[in-house]
């Protein structure tokens, strides 16, 4: 997917605010918001790819602000929500779609977009989206296809959910390798909290993606274990906004279902859902 109008401002006031998480010298904020304003403009003239300019906007600032995760501490304490949530919403779930419609919904918990707002209580607004369900909804045709799945997390905190979809996945007889950052990019799951939440437990195996700190999904800098996992797939099970956008400007060859809430309208634009829609989409190359 490439870079919408919209983009340029939703970006550039999300590493204002994240920067803000580091320091609250103005003289920082301003050369932050100056620089990232130039790496964007560059990226939009040469490579519009929306993964690949908001990824190096955010290493820009990350390196201005000299932290290389300024999100350290919110994804701690979104995955104990998660935990306690989930522990909450379990009992309501009885079904592999359940277990599906309960990590869209987790899809919520995410920092990245600029005018998307979490709910401050979750276990409510889990039990009214259960209700609700999916706007667009091709699992019944995808699930058919989870004999080996490369699962592509997004957010912490969603991940706790998204653990017990994998679970729930491997009892219904899916091969299941789950696919983490390799370093920090937002609140995404990295090596560090896999680890921290024993993901392992469980998936078949858990690798990182590669390429160091990247938003989104990247083929080419996909590790020798990847690509294989990739290369020998049935289904491709590819979570939230950023790996859409990034996964969709490559051909993959298993097909791939994409779970999210749609946040944004550009991104609801170019799957044809409504900023809200909780959807997954299969599509394939």
């Amino acid at each position: 997917m490439k870079l919408a109008p919209e983009c340029r401002t939703c970006l550039l006031t999300k590493v204002r605010s994240q920067s803000e998480l580091v320091t609250n010298d103005e003289e920082v904020l301003a050369k932050v918001t100056s620089e990232c304003t130039d790496v964007y403009d560059r990226y939009l003239e040469n490579d519009p790819r929306a993964t690949v300019a908001a990824g190096e906007v955010h290493r820009t600032c990350y390196a201005l602000i000299g932290s290389d995760d300024p999100y350290t501490e919110m994804k701690l304490q979104d995955n104990a929500a998660a935990a306690q949530v989930a522990a909450a919403v379990r009992p309501n779930l009885h079904t592999l779609h359940d277990y599906m419609t309960a990590a869209i919904i987790g899809n919520t918990i995410d920092y990245g977009v600029t005018g998307h707002e979490i709910s401050t209580d979750l276990v409510a607004f889990f039990e009214k989206m259960l209700a609700k369900g999916l706007a667009l909804d091709d699992s019944e045709e995808f699930f058919k296809l989870a004999d080996r799945v490369v699962y592509f997390t997004d957010n912490c905190g969603e991940v706790i959910f998204d653990k017990l979809f994998s679970e729930e996945l491997r009892k219904n007889g899916s091969h299941v390798t789950i696919v983490v950052k390799e370093k920090p990019m937002l609140n995404d799951v990295t090596v560090q909290e896999a680890a921290d939440i024993r993901l392992e437990d469980a998936a078949d195996v858990v690798l990182h993606g590669g390429g160091g700190a990247q938003l989104g999904s990247h083929p080419p800098y996909f590790p020798p274990e990847v690509k294989d996992a990739v290369d020998h797939a049935t289904l491709i099970i590819s979570k939230g906004l950023a790996n859409y956008e990034s996964l969709t400007e490559y051909e993959v060859r298993p097909p791939v279902a994409y779970l999210m809430m749609v946040k944004c309208d550009a991104v609801g634009r170019d799957i044809g859902a409504k900023k809200g829609d909780m959807i997954a989409v299969l599509k394939r190359q």
